[in-house]
């Protein structure tokens, strides 16, 4: 069995389907079905359940998957070996941030880092899961949670504010003024389940309890679109809301939420040179708490 093998067989056991499997190792779901039933002949056994839901281990597939990962954690430790011995700045570095942090924060001064390192290709990966940095699903993060476990090496990247915004004119339809403390009259933008926990989840969840949900998505972007259009009430980031016209802030930052910014790199990455300077251009770009914002 080669390493390719278990990188295609690893990938379907995480994701559950071929389709997320191709996409996650940038190929067509063909080729990872082809490549899944030429593992399976060549093993003699089923490794997989193909069911509509999608596919689940077989105990067969299970106890590979075990000894499939710590293959790749073997792997992907000389692989990151050679790599922090890289001391020239130049190759592809992998970024996983938000939409709208990829979008706002990092994409303006693309250029600029570019002019300072043109033999650096960088790749931007903008959701708002988590990528997991050790199984190098990324290079460095630039994430609004600090991890609490793992080998990596954490820099603080500032804040990235949010106040509670609305279109002037769902304000003036609905008797919302700056200052208000009763959101009961209101409809709100939030999350979707599975996202609740981060951003401005948790904070209408408190303060909300009694307010229609408006509209509930996975992307922040989506969220701003909607508050613009006048669909409902959403928390935004102060820096890109605060310019729009059509928009009003009901609450200010001290009143809702600041997430402090992290940067992160596994520990294994940070010596070489290209993933250094990546990481020193997260933390620069990012707004300080109290100092004007880099890419205001």
């Amino acid at each position: 069995m080669e390493w390719d093998d278990l990188k295609y067989f690893l990938a379907v056991a995480r994701n559950g389907s071929l389709t997320d499997a191709a996409r996650a190792l940038k190929t067509s779901a063909a080729t990872v079905a082809r490549r899944i039933s030429a593992l399976e002949r060549r093993l003699g056994a089923r490794l997989f359940e193909r069911k509509q839901t999608g596919y689940t281990l077989t105990e067969s597939g299970e106890a590979i998957r075990l000894k499939g990962e710590d293959v790749e954690e073997a792997t992907l430790s000389v692989e990151s070996e050679a790599l922090g011995r890289d001391l020239r700045p130049s190759g592809k570095v992998r970024i996983a941030a938000s939409d709208d942090i990829g979008t706002h924060v990092i994409s303006p001064h693309l250029a600029d880092f570019r002019r300072r390192y043109p033999d650096i290709s960088l790749e931007i990966v903008a959701k708002m899961d988590l990528a997991n940095l050790t199984r190098r699903e990324a290079d460095v993060a630039l994430r609004g949670q600090r991890p609490s476990q793992g080998d990596f090496v954490v820099r603080s990247a500032g804040s990235w504010p949010f106040g509670l915004y609305a279109a002037r004119s769902y304000a003036k339809a609905h008797g919302l003024k700056p200052g208000l403390s009763d959101l009961s009259k209101a409809e709100i933008i939030t999350w979707t389940e599975e996202h609740a926990h981060v951003r401005g989840g948790p904070w209408f969840a408190q303060h909300a309890r009694g307010a229609a949900v408006a509209l509930a998505s996975d992307s922040a972007r989506v969220h701003f679109a909607a508050c613009k259009a006048g669909v409902g009430i959403a928390i935004l980031p102060s820096e890109l809301a605060g310019r729009e016209r059509d928009l009003i802030c009901l609450l200010p930052t001290e009143r809702v939420l600041s997430v402090d910014l992290w940067a992160v790199v596994h520990r294994d990455l940070i010596r070489t040179a290209r993933v250094r300077a990546v990481m020193d251009f997260l933390v620069d770009l990012a707004p300080k708490r109290g100092a004007k914002s880099a890419f205001q």
